[in-house]
């Protein structure tokens, strides 16, 4: 059961005699079980210390993905699937059944993989 990550990237801009850097914001993030909540992403994002942790904003991808692999670690989960709305939508354009919008986050995502996080063997399945 991988996360699904879905960000917005803003590029910088001068605005109202203010610079303003590009950001990557959180938009959506979920599992098959539902949204991840809230209060628990903003806590998490503390461990990236130039992210606006109350927006869910981060300066950069890098930024981005490490917050997405500490939620991943947290929660037990190893792989998190990243896709911005532009890509996501192009996918969803794309989608000609149930099938294919499934594969959207394959097709045009990125996958981070937490290394701490084992996969479960054949017999770690049966078990659990």
């Amino acid at each position: 059961m991988p996360l699904k990550l879905i960000y917005h990237f803003q590029t910088s801009q001068n605005q109202d005699q203010e610079f303003r850097p590009a950001s990557y914001a959180v938009v959506y993030f979920f599992s098959d079980d539902g949204f991840i909540d809230a209060g628990q992403l903003r806590e998490l994002s503390k461990a990236v210390p130039d992210a606006d942790h109350e927006r869910l904003t981060f300066l950069n991808l890098d930024d981005l993905k490490a917050f997405a692999l500490r939620v991943g670690e947290e929660l037990s989960v190893r792989e998190v699937r990243l896709i911005s709305v532009q890509d996501y939508n192009i996918g969803i354009d794309g989608a000609k059944d149930l099938a294919t919008f499934r594969g959207v986050f394959e097709k045009y995502g990125e996958i981070v993989v937490n290394e701490t996080v084992k996969k479960k063997g054949l017999l770690g399945k049966l078990f659990s």
